[in-house]
């Protein structure tokens, strides 16, 4: 005997979970203006499944190019240019389930389309959160099982410790860089004001750029935001035309590598942590799907029912990973350490 009598019950459900998963791919990813970029610039990619790692090719060195003349010997060294990073999938769900009394009691169309927006809402709430909380996390959480955020691909300490299964300590080439203002790490400040802000930046933005490549895109806390809005004269305030496309959710410095877009995180359980700018190049970071994982019900068809219960277990569930694919122009300030 089904769950609910009522025959179009199942349909509904069905079909109900099946609609709101785009909405949730939609809502998830609009929710932070990197996600949003990543997704504008095709970054955020479906990985054909191959086994219970993620393998993303990458290019660790580099062939060195030679001046030469007449007899002079042409250097020939062997070279391993490519090698592979490897992480494992992530998997993040919300879950929900009503019984068949609660069901029951709703058997009728309008009910039941209220009572599956409501718990639709809440399993969209979590899996948003969780997905918010890990972009800038370190990937330790839940034991290892959340998502390697930017925490752990733009590090404090980046010439130390394993990412996507390399040596950050044996290959220069994949590391980020850490600068520490009141260590001095940018001469000749020490201080992050509003008058030293956009040199630092402006410094940093150059320093680590090549062939046009640079972090393109600062994420900055609220109390490193403040100086950086506070050196802006009001009629001086810039956006690019990136940043109108998100409703003009920050501010544009022009510097020497190109402009960079600035925008602050804050808010009602914000994670990022505290006097802290980190800098994203934004062609080398992707957010990789499983196929068929990407916001999408958990369970097939109505859900799962237990063999002895009268109740249904539904939810939305995304497997994938972050990755930094090429650190060397991304960074991380600590602006008053």
């Amino acid at each position: 005997m089904s769950i609910n009598p009522d025959r179009n019950y199942g349909q509904l459900l069905t079909a109900a979970t099946a609609r709101r998963s785009k909405v949730i791919q939609d809502i998830v990813y609009n929710a932070t203006p990197l996600t949003r970029i990543l997704r504008d610039q095709g970054r955020i990619k479906v990985k054909r499944a191959g086994g219970p790692e993620l393998r993303i090719p990458v290019e660790f060195d580099k062939l060195q190019a030679q001046w030469f003349t007449g007899y002079d010997k042409i250097e020939i060294t062997p070279k391993e240019l490519l090698n592979s990073a490897v992480f494992n999938w992530s998997r993040v769900v919300g879950m929900f389930s009503l019984n068949g009394t609660e069901l029951l009691y709703t058997s009728g169309e309008e009910e039941v389309v209220d009572l599956m927006a409501f718990y639709m809402d809440a399993a969209e709430k979590s899996v948003k959160e969780e997905f918010e909380t890990s972009m800038v996390g370190d990937g330790t959480g839940a034991g290892g099982r959340q998502m390697i955020g930017l925490g752990g691909a733009i590090p404090i300490t980046p010439n130390t410790g394993i990412y996507g299964g390399v040596d950050r300590g044996s290959v220069a080439n994949w590391r980020t860089s850490t600068f520490d203002i009141t260590n001095g790490d940018v001469s000749p400040y020490t201080t992050w004001d509003s008058t030293t802000a956009r040199p630092i930046i402006e410094y940093i933005s150059l320093a680590r750029s090549r062939n046009g490549r640079y972090a393109d895109f600062l994420i900055a806390d609220a109390n490193a935001y403040a100086p950086i809005s506070a050196s802006f004269v009001a009629h001086q305030r810039l956006a690019s035309e990136r940043l109108a496309r998100l409703g003009f959710a920050g501010l544009t410095y022009m510097t020497p590598a190109g402009p960079v877009d600035i925008v602050a995180a804050g808010g009602i359980g914000n994670v990022m942590p505290a006097d802290t700018v980190i800098g994203v190049d934004t062609e080398g970071l992707s957010l990789y799907e499983f196929p068929g994982q990407s916001f999408v019900p958990f369970h097939p068809g109505n859900g799962m029912r237990p063999i002895n219960q009268d109740a249904i277990a539904q939810g939305i569930v995304w497997s994938g990973q972050l990755v930094l694919e090429n650190p060397l122009f991304s960074y991380r300030i600590l602006t008053n350490e």
